[in-house]
């Protein structure tokens, strides 16, 4: 008898644990069922950082966004991990050749497209239903030369224009203004590379003559002459005592905060580090039109991209998120919370477009096309890198040395138009 208790208590033990493990490992199915981790790989946009707190703000942001998004889609969660842009490619080929590639790749336009070229990203198809969700111009910048997507747009950052307001009451609307403004003892800066100059081409029609080289075909006498004007307005900057060309916009960034300018170029995906730092005193204006026109900023398109080792059920969950991502509501609530894009979403915009900083305000979607072939003029020089540096070193010899304006405007024409 004393041994059959002994028995039944055995069992019982037994059964114990066997019933205690089965609820144990049910939970975890259920807790795995209910939530599923994506991992995201994002391009920093503070590539031109060269810092230890390189991407400060964007891990701040990437954290409260997680949270935010806890909130809104409790069944995904996001693991992130912030690459600079110039290495984005190699850590990605290296991790998916090993089986391990993100879920969602976080990247612009013109390196989604990179991307996909070279196998590392899949292409993202879209129902008609989600296209109309997306501007028009904005789905054109990831779309490839056989019509596929390389990634959804989720949002775009603006060229503004960013000022101390203790140093300067009201932003130059022009650049004679701006000029006049110099020589009052207020400090303007400005990037010596293509991309963040381009937004001044628009003051002189000077877009034009690049659009024709990059076609392969010969500018007007008229186009020639207005990117020579372009030239001369460069040369006649870098003259002036109070207007500064600086390297890259980190260091512009620096000088702001510092005090030692009042008004720099600056990109909205910036912001961030611009409010914590100078608080009310940051002032966010467009950027000064010419004589001929207004300014033709660009826009850098955020671009959420596909990666290749997702799992079916990854993958379903990574197009559920991209989905929620251009509806109106995420699109406004993310707009209006971070201040810092401006929605790839048409209704969305109109909805927000008031309620931004201004230099948002004046943007729309016919706004969006008359900035388009910038874009693609800058997207075409991406994709040649000598290309790229052959035009850095003509800007730098007009800015800083010899070069003269008309021989700088044949050079560039002759660089564009040279095939790669």
């Amino acid at each position: 008898m004393q041994r059959l208790f002994a028995l039944i208590k055995s069992n019982r033990c037994r059964i114990a644990v066997l019933l205690s493990t089965s609820l144990l490992g049910s939970c975890g199915v259920t807790d795995r069922q209910d939530s599923t981790l994506l991992q995201v790989a994002q391009a920093s946009n503070e590539n031109e950082q060269q810092s230890a707190s390189r991407f400060h703000s964007e891990r701040k942001i990437s954290k409260d966004f997680q949270q935010q998004l806890k909130e809104m889609q409790p069944a995904i969660k996001l693991h992130p991990s912030i690459y600079a842009a110039e290495t984005l490619e190699q850590e990605l080929r290296v991790r998916t050749n090993s089986g391990l590639g993100p879920d969602l790749v976080i990247t612009d336009s013109n390196q989604a497209l990179t991307l996909l070229a070279e196998g590392i990203t899949t292409p993202i198809q879209l129902t008609e239903e989600k296209r109309v969700l997306i501007s028009p111009s904005a789905l054109e910048r990831v779309k490839t030369a056989n019509g596929t997507l390389a990634g959804q747009p989720v949002s775009q950052y603006l060229q503004l224009a960013c000022f101390d307001k203790r140093k300067l009451k009201e932003p130059p609307k022009t650049l004679t203004e701006l000029s006049a403004a110099s020589g009052r003892g207020k400090v303007f800066g400005m990037v010596t590379n293509l991309q963040d100059l381009y937004w001044s081409l628009g003051s002189f029609g000077a877009g034009e003559a690049l659009a024709t080289s990059l076609a392969g075909k010969q500018a007007t006498d008229a186009a020639h002459e207005r990117l020579t004007q372009w030239m001369r307005w460069l040369k006649a900057s870098s003259y002036q005592q109070n207007i500064v060309f600086l390297r890259n916009q980190a260091s512009l960034r620096k000088a702001l905060i510092g005090g030692e300018m009042s008004w720099i170029s600056c990109w909205s995906s910036q912001l961030p580090q611009l409010r914590e730092a100078l608080k009310d005193h940051l002032g966010i204006a467009p950027l000064p039109s010419g004589d001929f026109g207004r300014a033709t900023p660009i826009t850098r398109l955020q671009v959420w991209a596909l990666g290749k080792n997702s799992s079916k059920r990854q993958r379903a969950e990574s197009l559920r998120l991209l989905n929620f991502m251009v509806q109106p509501w995420a699109q406004k609530t993310f707009a209006l919370k971070y201040k810092t894009g401006y929605p790839v979403n048409p209704a969305a915009a109109l909805i927000v477009r008031k309620q931004l900083s201004v230099g948002f305000n004046k943007f729309n979607e016919e706004e969006n096309e008359r900035v388009s072939r910038g874009d693609a003029i800058i997207s075409a020089i991406d994709a040649r890198p000598k290309l790229e540096k052959d035009i850095q070193s003509t800007l730098n010899e007009l800015i800083f040395d010899g070069l003269s304006p008309e021989q700088a405007a044949t050079e560039l024409q002759t660089q564009i138009k040279a095939k790669p």
